[in-house]
């Protein structure tokens, strides 16, 4: 496990996945704890993929891989420390002949956080080493504690879109596949009040929400605020048919597997990567109101 802190948060990272296993001021915890018996993750780093893929399979060139975990091939691989900085570290996967069996490029996959006052930032830099474009998706899935003061419910709290427009719910099959239609999700003042029973159906997938989001409530001063640059969708799950006390805030660059579009070379949601180029994309999470600090 990596530590990193600058004196006003202290973040761990592991080197399975270059997973966020905590963020923390001197008194609050804000990441979920990973409680195995409820949820035993905490922030994964999605790539290649998000989500599910029909038969956990896709093609490229003629060619089908897998079986391809739910989420891609991250979550479960081993990282190095790259290096480390007091208040920040970069982690770099280590591409393994199980990886390049699933995945058919030759690439470089960092995982930068850097502290910076009250604020986590995470850079995903994707460097394609290969001959040829390549293909890929990705997302973060970070989970916060919800509610954040003792005394409080899950229902006390709301998540707030302040740069949304009209927003958009991608549908997913019974299958949590991508349908590749989307429906009007009017919000009530650009917020969405929390309810357990949101996600009995699996994750909330939302468009045109802008690029940031902040869990809140009106009962306490504590929030988190996550933006997500030039990301087109922001995911909200926890756990399906549960009372659980945590939230996800899932930024997603793509989405997941659509049945009948399992090329990944013709997806449109899809980044190609040129050879000898490198992609970097961006996450901040902000602690707001913590009156420790």
């Amino acid at each position: 496990m990596i530590t990193i802190t600058n004196g006003i948060l202290t973040a761990e990272i592991s080197e399975t996945g270059a997973q966020l296993s905590r963020l923390a001021t001197a008194s609050n915890e804000y990441l979920w704890d990973g409680n195995p018996d409820i949820w035993p993750k905490h922030a994964p780093v999605l790539f290649p993929f998000v989500g599910r893929l029909p038969n956990q399979e896709y093609q490229f060139r003629g060619k089908t891989y897998g079986p391809m975990p739910i989420h891609g091939f991250v979550p479960t691989s081993r990282f190095i420390l790259e290096s480390h900085e007091g208040s920040a570290c970069t982690m770099l996967l280590v591409v393994t002949p199980d990886i390049r069996s699933l995945y058919p490029f030759d690439f470089e996959f960092r995982v930068r956080y850097e502290l910076e006052d009250t604020t986590l930032k995470v850079r995903y830099l994707v460097t394609n080493k290969g001959e040829s474009a390549m293909f890929y998706g990705m997302g973060s899935h970070p989970g916060f504690n919800v509610p954040m003061k003792d005394g409080l419910r899950f229902e006390d709290y709301y998540v707030e879109f302040p740069d949304a427009g009209d927003v958009v719910r991608r549908t997913f099959t019974d299958d949590c596949h991508d349908s590749g239609v989307d429906i009007p999700f009017p919000l009530d003042g650009k917020r969405l009040h929390l309810r357990h029973d949101l996600f009995d159906k699996d994750a909330i997938c939302l468009g045109n929400t802008g690029n940031t989001v902040t869990i809140k409530t009106d009962k306490d001063s504590r929030s988190v605020t996550v933006c997500y640059p030039d990301t087109p969708w922001c995911a909200i799950w926890h756990k399906v048919k549960m009372e659980v006390p945590f939230l996800c805030i899932e930024p997603w660059f793509s989405l997941p597997g659509h049945p009948g579009m399992n090329d990944i070379e013709k997806r449109d949601d899809f980044f190609r990567l040129e050879s000898g180029k490198s992609n970097c994309h961006r996450l901040y999470i902000t602690i707001n109101g913590d009156t420790s600090l």
